[in-house]
C-alpha cells in the first residue's frame, strides 16, 4: 500500500514527465489551514526542511494560513528543524483546564506559538532573504469583530449565509489581509475578496501568525496589528482555507504538502459544501503531496487528527498517545517521499489532478 498520492496540475505534470522534479524547480511552498490535521505532515516537513531548505540559496516563498502558517513559520527560522521540533512538542503537549473559557484556551495557543518562535524567531523570519514568509489573515467587520461570543456567532452565521451565495458576498463581513515578506509571492490576483497588503515586521510577525490561527468564537482575536488597518483579526482560513488562488510563478512550480487527497476548498465555510472546490486552473503549476486514502484509513480511528479529537479525548493522557502514534505511522510517508525524491521516481508516481 502506497502511503502517498502525488498530483500535479497540467503544466507541472508536463514538466515532471519530461524532466522529473528537483528542489530547484520549486518557487513556492503552500501550507493549508486545518488545526491538528497538520500533524500528518510533520515527518514530511522534517524531510523537506533537511533536504530542501537547509543550505538553500535559491529563494522560496512560504504562504500559509492558520496551522499551515504556523508550520511554515518554522521553515523561515535560523534553525528550522529546531523550530519545528519546538512547535510539534508544544502542540502535542497542549492541555486545558476542565470547562476552559476562551481566554484560557487562547493563552494555551499563544504559548504554543511562543515556544515555536523561541527567543528570536520573529526577527529571523522577517530578515530571512531566502525563505520568504507570508501569511493571510481575515480582518472581521461588523458583529464578527466583537469578542462577545453570542454577537460574534451571529456575525459568523451572517458570513456563512453570504458565502452560500458566493465567497464574494462575504465582503461586508470579512476582508482578506496578506502579511508579506519584502518580496511578495507570485499571485497575479486575489479572486472573490479584495486584499489588503501589509509588510511583515519584527513588531507584527507574531501578531499576524497568531491571528492567522485564531478560530472565531473559540479563540480570542488579535486586535489592531502593528502596521495594519485598525480592527479585529481572525483565522486566515475564513478567506483562504486550503487556497483557491492563482499562485503561478512564471518559471518554477508550487509544492503543496496537503493532509488530504481531496480537491482543496477555497474558504473555511466551504468545508461541507461538496459543490465547492478550488479551480483546477489555479493549480496548473502546483504539485500536491498528500496521504493516500488507504494510508489515512490505517491511522488510529481510521482518520488523520482533527479538532474533534480535543473534544473526544479531552484528557491529555488519552489524546497524546493517539497523536504520537499518528506521527510515528507517518514516518512511512516521509520515507516514501524521500525514495521518490532521491531516486527521481516522480514521473512514475505523479498523477493528474483528480478534479
Amino acid at each position: 500500500m502506497s502511503a502517498l498520492k502525488i498530483y500535479a496540475g497540467s503544466e507541472a505534470l508536463q514538466h515532471i514527465r519530461q524532466n522529473g522534479l528537483s528542489k530547484s524547480d520549486i518557487n513556492t511552498l503552500l501550507g493549508a489551514s486545518g488545526g491538528p490535521k497538520w500533524l500528518v505532515l510533520a515527518t514530511l516537513d522534517r524531510y523537506l526542511i533537511s533536504e530542501w531548505v537547509v543550505g538553500r540559496t535559491q529563494p522560496m516563498h512560504l504562504l500559509g494560513t492558520s496551522a499551515g502558517a504556523w508550520r511554515l513559520s518554522c521553515y523561515a527560522q535560523a534553525d528550522p528543524l529546531a523550530a519545528h521540533a519546538r512547535l510539534q512538542e508544544a502542540y502535542l503537549a497542549q492541555q486545558y483546564p476542565d470547562k476552559s473559557n476562551r481566554e484560557q484556551i487562547s493563552a494555551v495557543i499563544s504559548s504554543i506559538l511562543d515556544h515555536a518562535f523561541g527567543d528570536n524567531g520573529g526577527a529571523e523570519i522577517v530578515q530571512n532573504p531566502v525563505m520568504r514568509y507570508h501569511t493571510i489573515v481575515a480582518r472581521c467587520k461588523g458583529l464578527g469583530a466583537l469578542e462577545n461570543a453570542s454577537l460574534q456567532t451571529v456575525g459568523m452565521l451572517a458570513a456563512f449565509a453570504a458565502n452560500l451565495v458566493s465567497p464574494a458576498a462575504m465582503r461586508p463581513f470579512v476582508e482578506r489581509v496578506l502579511f508579506h515578506h519584502a518580496q511578495q509571492p507570485a499571485i497575479t490576483h486575489f479572486p472573490s475578496l479584495p486584499v489588503q497588503k501589509v509588510l511583515l515586521s519584527e513588531e507584527n510577525i507574531k501578531q499576524a501568525v497568531l491571528a492567522s490561527g485564531s478560530i472565531p468564537v473559540i479563540f480570542s482575536g488579535v486586535k489592531d496589528i502593528v502596521g495594519a488597518p485598525a480592527g479585529m483579526y481572525r483565522d486566515g482560513g475564513m478567506t483562504d482555507y486550503q487556497f483557491d488562488l492563482p499562485v503561478m510563478p512564471e518559471q518554477d512550480f508550487v509544492l503543496y504538502p496537503h493532509y488530504s487527497a481531496l480537491p482543496p476548498k477555497a474558504v473555511w465555510f466551504d468545508k461541507n459544501l461538496k459543490s465547492r472546490q478550488a479551480k483546477a486552473d489555479h493549480y496548473k503549476r502546483t504539485i500536491i503531496v498528500a496521504p493516500s486514502p488507504e494510508f489515512e484509513a490505517s491511522l488510529p480511528g481510521g482518520k488523520i487528527p482533527d479538532r474533534q479529537d480535543v473534544f473526544d479525548f479531552p484528557d491529555y493522557k488519552d489524546r497524546r498517545p493517539r497523536w504520537d502514534k499518528v506521527i510515528q505511522e507517518c514516518e512511512r510517508m516521509s520515507a516514501e517521499f524521500a525514495e521518490i525524491d532521491q531516486q527521481q521516481r516522480w514521473a512514475e508516481v505523479v498523477e493528474p489532478l483528480p478534479w
